[in-house]
């Protein structure tokens, strides 16, 4: 989970009832799934919902899913979802209320994520569910959501964790405000605790990269653990028939009231990009993403940038950019905007720690991107990747063109698909009897891991 995001622009802040949705199929064949997610996974246009929607889609080719999840922000159609699962049934959570939620449970030692993503609705729906339907097997869809799961006792489930929350909050301690400090470390304590008694109850917990499983096993090392890495939509995300701006364009694309984001943006803004203007006075930087925070809408005020808020395509932005710029300080996992940057045969200039979720996948500072340090003095080492990348028609077209041929092998949905439902479906099946469902379980563990680290 990260830190609660503001809703768009455009989130109706009236009370929205429960929604529920449900088409019936002729086919029976395959598992019967119940998915809960802690965000309504459509539109496919950020990190965890596109993470989740993939997944869903592929599942339902051969099984019956049923979608339950949280929503807090503005109910998008749900017609794309419907027409994949069996049910589709929404439960808002009032941000207000959310995060008196969170505030109050400061009090206890439980973490803020799992107050604020509390809910009476949804912990009724599957008391009723677990009650009165056959399910075999329940995913959930991170950690948030693992309290949800609690009512199928009996039931095989698969957390998706994707990436180490208390990780990010460890994170977040060090660079947010010194007042909230104290709060997000606390909070990344009392994730990491909860993080690892998760272990106990999952038959299988999935993370994004070989590099986040390692991180968990450090501190939960009797989780039956693997990774899955992310994927990209390469009929989607494929270079535009589009001419590159006349002057160096620089564009970043996310969630523009996501922290991470935001701390990213600002500080390339006002400590590598003036650097960059030196060298390149028409040097411009496009900032593309919806519900941008009085912070980063100040940042259009500077020479040289523009924010644009929400947009109907980002295609043309990246396909118009001479780099994709990720100064992510703060960052686990992989990126799926540097992904989808990559896909569209964009040159990548990221920060170290944005490499560090890609480097499973075989990419390489100088050969497929350029990283550099982005710590509170690593301005100057940020700003000379750039340039070189701006200095060099060549450079750009070396860079681009072999990431994305190295993009093709490691990150397929397809393939990484392929492994996520082998997972869920080994978990569904009958424990075998003197212990080989852990020989089973760890030869299958291995083929994943290695598949992880080859990819």
């Amino acid at each position: 989970m990260n830190p609660p995001a503001t809703p768009d622009d455009s989130a109706s802040t009236s009370p929205v009832d429960l929604l529920s949705h449900g088409r019936s199929r002729n086919e029976q064949s395959g598992l019967n799934i119940l998915y809960l997610c802690h965000r309504i996974p459509y539109p496919p246009d950020k990190g965890d919902k596109i993470r989740a929607f993939h997944q869903i889609r592929f599942l339902a080719r051969r099984n019956r899913v049923h979608l339950l999840t949280l929503a807090d922000g503005a109910v998008p159609d749900l017609g794309p979802l419907q027409e994949l699962c069996e049910r589709v049934e929404v439960f808002p959570v009032h941000r207000p209320a959310a995060y008196l939620r969170a505030a109050l449970g400061a009090l206890r030692p439980r973490p803020l994520t799992l107050s604020f993503f509390d809910s009476v609705e949804l912990r009724r729906r599957v008391e009723e569910l677990a009650a009165s339907q056959r399910f075999d097997v329940v995913v959930a869809y991170s950690s948030s959501m693992a309290p949800y799961v609690e009512p199928f006792a009996g039931v095989p489930a698969v957390l998706d964790m994707v990436d180490v929350d208390s990780a990010k909050w460890e994170q977040y301690s060090h660079f947010s405000r010194p007042l909230l400090r104290p709060v997000y470390a606390l909070e990344a304590k009392r994730l990491r605790a909860y993080e690892a008694s998760l272990a106990e109850r999952f038959e299988r917990i999935v993370l994004a990269t070989a590099n986040e499983l390692r991180l968990y096993e450090s501190f939960a090392p009797g989780a039956r653990a693997v990774a899955v890495p992310n994927g990209v939509d390469f009929d989607y995300f494929q270079p535009l028939d589009l001419p590159k701006a006349e002057k160096p364009l620089l564009v970043f694309t996310g969630q523009m009231d996501y922290f991470a984001n935001v701390d990213g943006v600002t500080f390339f803004a006002h400590e590598v990009f003036p650097r960059l203007r030196q060298r390149f006075p028409e040097a411009e930087l496009v900032i593309v993403g919806r519900s941008p925070v009085p912070t980063v809408r100040a940042l259009g005020d500077l020479p040289g940038i523009s924010v644009t808020g929400a947009v109907g395509d980002i295609r043309p932005f990246l396909a118009r950019a001479w780099a994709f710029v990720a100064p992510l300080r703060i960052a686990q996992g992989v990126q799926n905007k540097v992904l989808e940057a990559m896909a569209m045969n964009v040159p990548v200039v990221c920060s170290d720690r944005v490499l560090a979720g890609l480097a499973e996948g075989g990419f390489r500072h100088g050969r497929d991107l350029l990283a550099a340090d982005c710590s509170s003095d690593g301005a100057e080492s940020f700003a000379s990747c750039v340039a070189t990348v701006l200095e060099s028609a060549e450079t750009r077209a070396r860079l681009a063109g072999g990431a994305r041929q190295r993009l093709g092998l490691s990150y397929r949905w397809s393939t990484n698909l392929d492994q996520f439902e082998e997972i869920v479906a080994t978990a569904s099946r009958p424990q075998p009897p003197n212990g080989s469902r852990r020989c089973e379980e760890e030869r299958h563990d291995s083929s994943v891991s290695e598949g992880a680290r080859s990819a």
